[in-house]
């Protein structure tokens, strides 16, 4: 974390969240209008108690599907994953941006698997970060990343800091975003690594 800072103007800047939040509103928007159909069938037809007692349930149900992915696109709306000269960034919270210097790290590259057997399911990515002289234990930013696995790659440490790309960043900016931290890692790239499935795990993505 580098308090203050925030990635460079000439950052590549992938803002998945306001992309998904794109995605998502419109959906929570059809669940509430879905919701109210049956509560204004009421109003309009004069039901009776028994078909109100129905509409509200009705309306809960939808109504709290439609607030909930509302709420969760607009939450998540700030989230992003960067790359500038300085490291690896990500939204962290609504007042600080967390990042891995690139100074900081021996090694860097790309882990892929798909998410379900038989190459099915959604196909999954992350940024593997090997630091050099080991990763960092007091800083709380980074202690969720940190993982501890045999990498099966020569030079790759088994205990790194993993950064999974949200499966919705990899499907709406591709090979932009690989590409991004391929040339910003230089020399620092050891490559991109097909690994089994169910690997990576939908947990193991940012947010």
């Amino acid at each position: 974390m580098l308090p203050g800072r925030t990635p460079s103007p000439d950052a590549a800047m992938f803002r998945f969240g306001k992309q998904r939040m794109r995605r998502t509103m419109p959906g929570a928007v059809a669940a509430l209008a879905f919701g109210l159909s049956m509560p204004i069938s009421c109003v309009v037809y004069g039901y009776g108690v028994g078909t109100w007692v129905f509409a509200v349930l009705w309306f809960l149900v939808f109504g709290g599907v439609g607030v909930f992915m509302g709420w969760v696109g607009w939450s998540d709306r700030d989230a992003y994953l960067a790359f500038d000269a300085t490291g690896v960034w990500w939204w962290h919270n609504k007042t600080a941006h967390a990042v891995i210097p690139w100074d900081s790290l021996d090694s860097v590259g790309l882990f892929l698997c798909h998410q379900g057997p038989d190459n099915s399911g959604h196909r999954l990515a992350s940024l593997e970060l090997c630091p050099t002289g080991g990763v960092q234990e007091h800083d709380p930013a980074l202690a969720p990343f940190v993982i501890e696995e045999q990498s099966g790659v020569p030079g790759v440490s088994d205990r790194r800091y993993r950064i999974g790309i949200p499966v919705f960043a990899t499907r709406h900016y591709g090979q932009a975003l690989l590409e991004a931290a391929r040339s910003r890692a230089a020399h620092r790239w050891f490559g991109e690594h097909e690994r089994t499935a169910g690997y990576l795990r939908p947990q193991d993505l940012i947010s």
